[in-house]
């Protein structure tokens, strides 16, 4: 019984942050990911910084276990599913073109804003 007692204290006072608090962390490693990949590009009105392999899977089990709902796309490179958070997403590749399954393709996405010059300003 103390041994049971024992064990729920020390997951109850686990160091592992709750949601939405892993959000920063898990943020800050996908944003360091994408730069040391060199896989970050600008867009009309943000940087995108793309991650993929770890970092990307944690962020990914992240979503899924906050429950954020997902939606399919289908694009030429197959079927994906994906779950969107503020300022990014993670995509998930769950079928190939020719329908067959994916056995890769997962990348999640931030974009960071950036200031936008009208044409006034310049």
């Amino acid at each position: 019984m103390i041994l049971i007692l024992a064990a729920a204290m020390a997951i109850a006072a686990s160091d592992t942050p709750t949601f939405p608090e892993q959000v920063p962390g898990l943020m800050e490693a996908c944003l360091e990911n994408a730069v040391a990949a060199g896989e970050v590009s600008d867009t009309e009105d943000s940087h995108k910084y793309i991650c993929v392999g770890d970092t990307a899977a944690r962020l990914w089990t992240f979503l899924e276990h906050a429950k954020l709902p997902p939606y399919e796309q289908d694009t030429p490179e197959g079927r994906w599913l994906s779950r969107e958070f503020p300022l990014g997403g993670c995509f998930k590749r769950t079928r190939l073109p020719d329908g067959g399954p994916a056995t890769d393709g997962l990348s999640c996405t931030i974009w960071v804003p950036r200031p936008v010059v009208s044409a006034g300003e310049q």
